[in-house]
């Protein structure tokens, strides 16, 4: 909208339309531009409204708390419980099309289930680990989104099951990492599956997407796939990117696929240092049961993804989708071929010939379809396995000021060529 209201003064000048039609169309559009504008500040403030009140009580409380009696504490620790609940139900009777009241009403009830957990176990002196609280929140929380249908409730507690796998991880006692976190995200996923039916494109549905993306991968870090990590992470990130370009083909840079591309480019820079390759003979009974189910059903799930986009002929980097692919041959090539250097050095070749094909790949992509974020960012992806080379290499002083130089000069010179034709076809 913004943009058409810029060519308006273009228009009326070469004649397309008249000044009135531009005069209506301005106004028409500036008048929407204002009111999208309004209502996101308007959902900001309530929700940073939600907050501070909550806080503020919270400090008021604190204040006089050793002067109160454990009858008084325990009324206190409940208001804020309460009054959250109050804010709900009265937003439910009279306020349920308003967003921005949805939205504070469910940041306030968050707070408001934390802060009464807080300070019934200070005052009854209940004894328990962070994760303990963190969990008996997020089984509390989990309705607030649906009850409100409201996004930002729902962005806490994707970032809460996060925290609360990590806090439950324990790589070094040998167990098996935080496993229940699939069980918090699975609460979840039918509010996003909502969300996603309701407003596919809409910028809630984005928010929640990037959310979701960000709070899956420190999930799959912390169920301690140990050995296994090489697999999962490649399927979780083939299956970002797929699910990204099947669900919102309308989005370039959806965030989905935005992760699943980043992931990907990360993933196979790493993979061409020897030293990331599982060492030695995997003791698989050592490994349990959950990161078997990660291990074997993201890369299978990404695989049945990618036959799926080709059916339908979906536009998508081939490339960055087949990680998968060759991530489960590398693996399995390196548990049957021995773990010898002999072994580690092919995989880590394999690596970088895949790396370099996904950088140019992307790189050419971003070229035939004008897009600076997909050419720069293949450039970027050959710029790291250049880099990744120099470090795990000797190589003089000189010679990597001269590959870097012409890194630069390739970069500047692939981004000045894409605006000139950008310049020309819009001439």
């Amino acid at each position: 909208m913004r943009w058409i209201v810029e060519e308006v003064d273009d228009l009326v000048a070469s004649g397309v339309i008249s000044a009135e039609s531009g005069a209506a169309l301005r106004r028409h559009y500036e008048t929407k531009i204002e009111q999208k504008d309004s209502g996101g500040r308007v959902v900001l403030l309530s929700v940073l409204g939600a907050t501070l009140i909550g806080a503020g009580i919270i400090l008021i409380i604190a204040h006089n708390w050793d002067n109160l009696g454990r009858p008084a504490r325990t009324a206190l620790s409940l208001l804020p419980l309460l009054a959250s609940l109050a804010i709900s139900l009265w937003t439910l009777l009279r306020r349920a099309g308003s967003t921005a009241w949805r939205e504070g009403a469910g940041v306030a009830q968050c707070a408001g289930v934390a802060a009464s957990i807080a300070l019934v176990s200070q005052t009854y002196h209940i004894s328990g680990e962070l994760s303990d609280f963190l969990c008996t929140w997020l089984i509390l929380t989990l309705p607030i989104p649906y009850l409100l249908r409201a996004v930002v409730p729902a962005l806490i507690y994707l970032a809460g099951i996060a925290v609360w796998a990590g806090t439950s991880f324990d790589l070094y006692q040998g167990n098996q990492g935080a496993p229940g976190y699939w069980l918090f995200l699975a609460g979840i996923l039918p509010f996003y599956g909502m969300a996603v039916r309701r407003d596919r494109l809409g910028k809630w549905t984005a928010w929640l997407s990037a959310v979701l993306g960000l709070s899956m991968a420190f999930g799959l870090g912390f169920t301690n796939l140990r050995e296994l990590w090489i697999p999962g992470f490649s399927g979780l990130f083939g299956v970002y990117y797929l699910v990204g370009a099947l669900a919102f083909p309308e989005h370039r840079y959806n965030p989905l696929r935005v992760l699943g591309a980043l992931g990907a480019g990360y993933l196979s820079v790493m993979l061409t240092f020897k030293d990331v390759w599982p060492h030695g003979t995997i003791v698989w009974s050592d490994i349990h049961w959950p990161a078997y189910v990660l291990a074997v059903g993201l890369p299978c799930a990404s695989i049945a993804l990618l036959v799926w986009a080709l059916r339908r002929k979906v536009d998508f980097n081939r490339f960055v989708s087949a990680l998968p692919i060759v991530a489960l041959l590398a693996f399995g090539m390196g548990m049957t071929g021995g773990k010898g250097l002999d072994a580690k050095l092919i995989l880590t070749l394999a690596f970088t010939l895949y790396a370099f094909a996904l950088a140019l790949g992307t790189a050419f992509r971003g070229l035939q379809q004008r897009a600076f974020a997909t050419l720069n960012g293949g450039l970027l992806i050959l710029v790291a396995l250049i880099i990744a080379r120099f470090v795990d290499n000797e190589f003089s002083i000189v010679a990597r000021g001269i590959a870097f130089v012409l890194l630069g000069c390739l970069m500047l010179g692939a981004n000045f060529w894409m605006l000139k034709t950008k310049r020309e076809g819009n001439a």
